[in-house]
């Protein structure tokens, strides 16, 4: 299995698997990763 690690700025780690044909945004938030909140919808308009 391929996974991704999403690193906090307080350096904690979340390793999450990736889903093919998705993007780090959808996976991370897919997976409940801290700080990553989306708003956008992936329209690269919110920064997050």
């Amino acid at each position: 299995m391929t996974v991704v690690t999403f690193v906090s700025h307080e350096g904690e780690e979340h390793v999450v698997p990736l889903e093919e044909g998705q993007s780090l945004m959808r996976i991370a938030v897919n997976n409940a990763v801290p700080g990553i909140d989306a708003d956008c919808g992936g329209e690269a308009a919110c920064g997050t």
